[in-house]
């Protein structure tokens, strides 16, 4: 099984660098604007948004090492030949991850896994077992509010009681990877390249399932096509009823009620014709890419932006998705059918530069 273990962490004074270098901070570091924690523990990072209702919200949870060795691959269905397929009883993965193939044997850990400030692995406990504390007696160590007027406030937990508490929590959880999933995906498969002992750990973002308020807003996809316009649509039509789109376009795919398919100037929205209760928009839009011969996919988040890439361009096909639901997340990573690459984006993340891990470079 998996070990949560505490840390001192480094971060970035927020008294002196600017938003930016708190959300994306840069490979090496300033020392002067850097500050770390003199004593060992666990973190609690809560983070105070308002959701796209502009309703308060609270995602909260905890920040540790997971630590994982080579010991923890005995005995699980690990698939070289297939590493999107690589499942574990205690660390399941939603998304597929690292293409069949690829090899990294030759590869140092700690550069592989991802460099210190490049954000947490986003681990949801199943189990809903961490019980953070509401009300903390001391003030929080850091409390800043980014660009998007989320309120970010990080305490360390030092006491012994608490801290044992929040390792058995994590330790004995199933962990669904809802953000990070290449790098978890690669430090498991090096440790199957590695001698036996071999350590590898990862600055990990705990959170429960059933009380996670986070939003999981969708990632919409821009692909080209040697398709012309009639064959992409006698295609769509074997397998889709096809309504075309008259009004705003953004305010269709905002309100989220349906797929949507758009090349040049025109929109379309899609219902399948046979429903599969497995499926979601996620799995739909890789079916609709493989069946239009996609290539050089982007992933956009906004729609404005999805619009602008295709407009004009008649080699260019994109597809509004809507939202994957936890149960739908839940689902795949229960099942031996990961959802497809970047199908998930989870709103708000913690600032990477606030807990920047236990090493940096300097």
């Amino acid at each position: 099984m998996h070990r949560f273990v505490p840390l001192a962490s480094y971060r970035y004074n927020p008294e002196f660098v600017s938003p930016d270098k708190l959300m994306f901070p840069p490979v090496a570091t300033n020392p002067l604007e850097i500050v770390r924690d003199t004593t060992t523990g666990y973190y609690i990072y809560r983070m105070t948004y308002s959701d796209r209702e502009k309703q308060k919200r609270t995602v909260e949870g905890i920040y540790g090492m997971l630590e994982l060795t080579s010991h923890d691959l005995e005995g699980s269905s690990l698939n070289l030949d297939d590493p999107a397929r690589i499942r574990y009883d205690h660390i399941l993965a939603h998304e597929q991850t690292i293409k069949p193939g690829t090899e990294l044997t030759a590869d140092d850990v700690g550069t592989l896994i991802g460099r210190p400030g490049s954000g947490p692995i986003w681990a949801i406990a199943m189990q809903n077992s961490l019980q953070i504390p509401v009300q903390l007696e001391h003030s929080p160590l850091v409390t800043v509010t980014d660009t998007q007027q989320v309120e970010h406030r990080i305490w360390q937990v030092l006491d012994p009681g608490l801290m044992e508490h929040l390792k058995s929590s994590v330790e004995s959880s199933q962990l669904i990877i809802a953000d990070g999933h290449h790098r978890i995906a690669r430090a498991l498969k090096k440790l199957t390249n590695s001698k036996a002992g071999t350590v590898v750990r990862l600055l990990s973002f705990v959170t429960n399932l059933g009380a996670l308020e986070a939003e999981i807003r969708p990632i919409h996809r821009c692909f080209k096509t040697p398709l012309p316009r009639d064959e992409i649509i006698n295609r769509l039509s074997k397998r889709y009823r096809i309504s075309e789109i008259s009004e705003n376009i953004v305010q269709r795919i905002t309100s989220e009620k349906e797929l949507i398919i758009m090349h040049n100037s025109k929109a379309y929205a899609l219902t399948p014709l046979r429903v599969n209760p497995v499926d979601n928009d996620a799995i739909q839009s890789q079916n609709i890419a493989r069946l239009l011969e996609a290539k050089s996919t982007q992933y956009i988040t906004d729609a404005e932006k999805l619009i602008f890439k295709i407009k004009n361009d008649p080699t260019k096909v994109a597809i509004a998705i809507r939202p994957i639901t936890i149960n739908q997340i839940r689902r795949a990573a229960l099942s031996k059918t990961p959802l497809p690459p970047k199908s998930t984006m989870f709103y708000p993340k913690p600032l990477a530069g606030l807990i920047l891990g236990d090493h940096i470079n300097i």
